[in-house]
Parts: C-alpha cells; sequence; structure tokens
C-alpha cells in the first residue's frame, strides 16, 4: 500500500475522480456563467451577444443593485463586529469548568442545526404585527407604542432580518471559538495568575493572542456567509420593503428565475463570486500574522 501510495500515478487516479467532480460541477458551470453573463438571453430565444452591456447596467443604471451591495455590507458589519464578540463572549462562558457547561454549549449551538427555512418561518410569526410573540410581549410590558410591522417597514426590515440571522449562526463561531480556548495549554494561565494576570488581562494577552488563526477564520467564513445571504431574507422579505433588505444572491434568483433575464442574472452571479473571492482574499492577507508557538 505504501509503495502503491507513493507512485505519482496511483495518487494521481485516486485524485482523478474529485478532480472530475469539481470540474463538472463548479469549474464548468462557473465558466458557462461567465459566459452567459455577456449575452441577451430569457432561456428561450438564441442569445444575443451584447459584450459588457450588463455588467455596465449594472453598475450605472440598477440603482437597486448598489442598495443590495450597501446590504450586504451590513450584514459584514453584523456578523463581523457583533455577531463574532457574541459568540467569542459566549465560547468564554462554556469554557468556564461549571456545572452544566454541555447543556449551555448545546443550548446556544441548537438553532445551529436548525435550517435556515425553518428559522426564518420562525421568525416570521415572531415579528407578525397581528398575532407575533414580539409586539404581545412589548404590549404586555407597557411598550405597545413601539410596537410595529417589523418587516413591512423600511426602517426596521434589515435589522429584524439581521437579529434572525445573528441568532441562527452565532452558535456556529462560538463552537469553533470554544474548541480554540479548549486547545490552549492550561499552564499559560497557571504562570498568568501567579504574575496576577485574572479575568480579562488574561483574555487579551493569553487567549485573543492565541486564537488569532481561529479568529481570521470565523472572519473570513462570516464575511462569505453575508455575501451570500439568500434564504432568510427570501423567506422572510422577499427583499422588500422598497428593496430595503435585497441581497445580491436574492437579485440574481430574481433576474434569472423570475425575470427570465439569464444574461443579467449571470453577470450579477460573476460580480458576486467575484466579491467573495476578492474580499476573503483581502482578509487572509490583512489578518495574517506571525504564528505563536505554543
Amino acid at each position: 500500500m505504501e509503495k502503491a501510495l507513493s507512485s505519482k500515478k496511483m495518487l494521481t487516479l485516486f485524485l482523478l475522480p474529485g478532480l472530475l467532480l469539481f470540474l463538472v460541477f463548479y469549474f464548468v458551470p462557473i465558466v458557462m456563467t461567465g459566459y452567459y453573463s455577456l449575452q441577451k438571453w430569457d432561456g428561450i430565444n438564441p442569445m444575443t451577444y451584447i459584450g459588457l452591456d450588463n455588467y455596465v447596467q449594472m453598475f450605472t443604471e440598477d440603482k437597486s443593485f448598489w442598495k443590495a451591495v450597501w446590504n450586504s455590507l451590513a450584514f459584514i458589519g453584523a456578523g463581523v463586529c457583533i455577531q463574532l464578540p457574541l459568540s467569542f463572549a459566549l465560547a468564554l462562558l462554556v469554557s468556564r469548568k461549571v456545572k452544566g457547561r454541555k447543556w449551555f454549549r448545546n443550548i446556544y449551538f441548537f438553532p445551529v442545526v436548525m435550517s435556515t427555512t425553518m428559522v426564518s418561518l420562525l421568525w416570521v410569526k415572531i415579528y407578525d404585527p397581528n398575532i407575533g410573540m414580539l409586539n404581545a410581549l412589548l404590549e404586555a410590558a407597557g411598550l405597545g407604542s413601539l410596537a410595529q410591522a417589523w418587516l413591512g417597514d423600511t426602517g426596521t426590515a434589515l435589522l429584524s432580518v439581521l437579529i434572525v440571522t445573528t441568532w441562527h449562526y452565532v452558535g456556529y463561531n462560538m463552537l469553533m471559538l470554544f474548541a480554540g480556548i479548549q486547545g490552549i495549554p492550561e499552564q499559560y494561565y497557571e504562570a498568568a495568575k501567579l504574575d496576577g494576570a485574572t479575568g480579562w488581562k488574561a483574555v487579551r494577552h493569553i487567549t485573543l493572542p492565541l486564537l488569532a488563526d481561529v479568529m481570521r477564520i470565523c472572519v473570513v467564513l462570516n464575511v462569505i456567509y453575508a455575501l451570500k445571504t439568500f434564504e432568510s431574507v427570501y423567506v422572510m422579505t422577499n427583499g422588500g420593503p422598497l428593496d430595503s433588505t435585497t441581497m445580491i444572491a436574492l437579485k440574481m434568483f430574481q433576474e434569472a428565475f423570475l425575470k427570465q433575464n439569464f444574461g443579467y442574472g449571470s453577470a450579477l452571479a460573476v460580480f458576486m463570486v467575484l466579491e467573495c473571492l476578492v474580499i476573503a482574499w483581502v482578509l487572509n492577507k490583512v489578518l495574517t500574522r506571525e504564528k505563536i508557538e505554543y
């Protein structure tokens, strides 16, 4: 077996099925999408080559496109500046040696195992202006003046969706950070305790520096997820009201499969792929630091 694995021909043979699957289901569709983005096509009649007209329309004429870009940035900001610190705080809490911490860890992670569609439908009922639990709680607390149609108001729709996505995925980042914290040798904290570094000082000077690699991964995953957000927005608001919650992925779906404008929809898909690749590359460059050995 070792002799076979040392042969380049055998290794190539083992890798070939996976490579073929990658080419057929990933690389070829990306290339075809790029080709379609240069065409005007409704999916039925013959294609008409129009060059970069779809991209010109995207950047200069389509106002809802820039709204979708802004919403993507809002999702990125919520993921990095709110969800990640909250996940870190929860990871610190469940890493403490207290009774019942496994139950708390499971409770915080439970929303992650639920499907996005299920979570979105659940929160649609919670936000319902007539029978929703949120408005009912506000009424019971004497704050009935704050009750409103949360998903039907341009001022609150985006924030409402951001709250749902944060609640849904905060446990995922928490679990990754918890695993990183568990991998830090205990003697570091014991040595810091002898020097008087306890509590927040220990977190700042030991935990955070040694979690830098895990943090970077969490940031990249949060950003990519934010840029690809589709299901939650589609189920909860369908991009409304007045495009206040429109995302690039949702707009791509609407253009290609609802309006039968496959050329423009493909251009949006190409933009989304390039956007994810560029931002992920920039984040890796910015957040890369010398590895700390321990």
